[in-house]
């Protein structure tokens, strides 16, 4: 998040509000983003609204998940923002893997449901599973910060496509307007 905060400062993005937001607390069921959206549930118009959650982006391959759920699998609202993401990924080179689902929850779960199109970009071993995940090893020097990078300048063309104009899929493409 950091990163992208300094990208965005250098290369501002004229009529597109980000926020980046570190909720905390998704190992009690998402608590964290189920208070931010309680608290700003008015101001996040879901036309014009999307979120897109990075969880465990230290592992060397980037993949986007499609669904997730420990007991039944639910899909994410608005699949056009996973498609646009996969053509940003592409037109940057970035190696982005699909068709994962998590049977494990994320925060993503929250905004899913309250209809804004959503997004989850982790990563994985060859082995198909984050690296150090809950393991002492999860520490700074065991990242794969290419995979860091990659994440990070994919959210931003994602940004920088929705703020000219939306981008091909996007039913924002009306909505979003230059300031």
């Amino acid at each position: 998040l950091v990163a992208l905060a300094e990208l965005l400062r250098e290369h501002p993005l004229p009529g597109l509000q980000v926020l980046l937001v570190s909720c905390g607390a998704e190992e009690t069921l998402q608590d964290g983003v189920r208070a931010f959206l309680a608290r700003h549930r008015d101001e996040l118009t879901p036309g014009r609204t999307c979120f897109v959650n990075l969880d465990t982006v230290g592992s060397p391959h980037p993949v986007m998940l499609e669904a997730e759920g420990p007991v039944w699998m639910e899909r994410y609202s608005g699949p056009w923002l996973r498609d646009e993401l996969a053509d940003c990924a592409q037109r940057l080179e970035i190696p982005l893997q699909r068709g994962f689902r998590a049977r494990a929850s994320t925060d993503s779960v929250i905004p899913s449901r309250a209809g804004y199109p959503t997004a989850t970009l982790v990563s994985m071993t060859d082995w198909r599973s984050p690296a150090n995940y809950h393991l002492p090893s999860d520490v700074p020097e065991n990242l794969d910060y290419d995979t860091v990078a990659d994440v990070t300048r994919l959210v931003y063309e994602l940004a920088r496509t929705l703020a000219g104009g939306g981008g091909a899929r996007s039913p924002m493409r009306a909505s979003v307007q230059p300031q």
